[in-house]
């Protein structure tokens, strides 16, 4: 019967411990959910996505003619409007809340989506070898 009992104790004690991390684990979450970004870094982040923007537009733009000249490719264009278009919804809202708050910290949430977009745009300039000569 103690044996039972000592079970029961440690079951009550194990649970009751795992109960008491929970608001540490809440904490943490919100502490990551709600990180902001300095200034200078949300400018640095614009402007690698645009440079990297600015070489896949003016790739669509050389490869949308019907018919496309040769070399363009039409997974590469499929790929690249999405991360376009996110990208530069990201950084302008990013923009406009500098704008309006200056020198304040910036959303990590968009400037997470500006990151990936950037990302996403580069691999995809590397992957086709846009840019370069072929």
């Amino acid at each position: 019967m103690s044996l039972l009992k000592a079970a029961a104790v440690a079951g009550m004690c194990l649970s009751l411990a795992a109960c008491a991390t929970i608001p540490k684990i809440t904490g943490a979450y919100q502490a990551i959910t709600n990180a902001s970004i300095p200034p200078q870094v949300v400018i640095v982040a614009g402007n690698s996505f645009d440079a990297v923007k600015s070489v896949v537009t003016s790739y669509i733009t050389y490869c949308t003619p019907s018919p496309a000249p040769a070399g363009c490719s039409d997974a590469a264009i499929k790929k690249a409007i999405p991360a376009v278009r996110s990208g530069t919804s990201a950084r302008d809202a990013l923009e406009e809340f500098q704008a309006t708050h200056p020198g304040t910290l910036g959303s990590k949430g968009l400037y997470d989506a500006l990151v990936t977009a950037t990302n996403t745009l580069t691999t995809i300039v590397n992957q086709y070898q846009i840019g370069t000569a072929k």
